[in-house]
């Protein structure tokens, strides 16, 4: 494990897939950088693996939610071998958290699956927002405050899976370097 400060930040991800019991279509993630405070953030569509049989597993409701076809998918997405790459290369030791971690992790483990790779870092079942709560208390940041932009982010959700996970980055950015 790295011993880089930077890596005990959480980084937030976050997939959107064919259906709920179908295959990974999109992941995202982003997190705040400790040197600087932006929020880095990326995305990326998963081009589905040859093996993977998405026509049986994909739903219509689906896809209007996250607005991601099945040709949009197989023409701009990436293959899983370059997907699995990417995030073992940028969140190599990090710790990632997902507010739908059940699926999040088993729709991630197709990537990695699919690509024969092992993850460079460790996906957390704790949900995003008990580690909000735990930074808020340890900050003396306001919970009411927190509540009513926890409210407001929601309101704005996407079902994208970078501008969801962004939603928690910027909510880490706004407890951890307050005024």
């Amino acid at each position: 494990m790295n011993s880089d400060p930077s890596l005990s930040w959480p980084v937030f991800f976050d997939c959107e897939a064919s259906s709920l019991d179908g295959y990974i279509i999109e992941i995202g993630w982003a997190f705040v950088a400790m040197d600087s405070g932006a929020i880095v953030s990326a995305a990326h569509l998963v081009r589905p693996a040859p093996d993977w049989k998405i026509r049986d597993a994909w739903s219509a409701k689906s896809e209007r939610l996250h607005g991601i076809s099945l040709a949009h998918l197989r023409e701009h997405g990436r293959r899983v071998e370059e997907i699995a790459r990417i995030m073992n290369e940028e969140l190599a030791g990090r710790e990632l958290f997902s507010d739908a971690c059940s699926y999040d992790e088993r729709w991630l483990r197709q990537v990695f699956d699919a690509a024969g790779f092992e993850p460079s870092f460790i996906i957390r079942p704790t949900d995003p927002g008990i580690l909000l709560e735990r930074a808020a208390a340890d900050r003396n940041f306001d919970q009411a405050r927190l509540h009513q932009a926890r409210e407001e982010a929601e309101q704005n959700r996407r079902h994208r899976a970078e501008a969801d996970a962004l939603i928690w980055a910027e909510l880490w950015r706004m407890v951890t370097q307050r005024p």
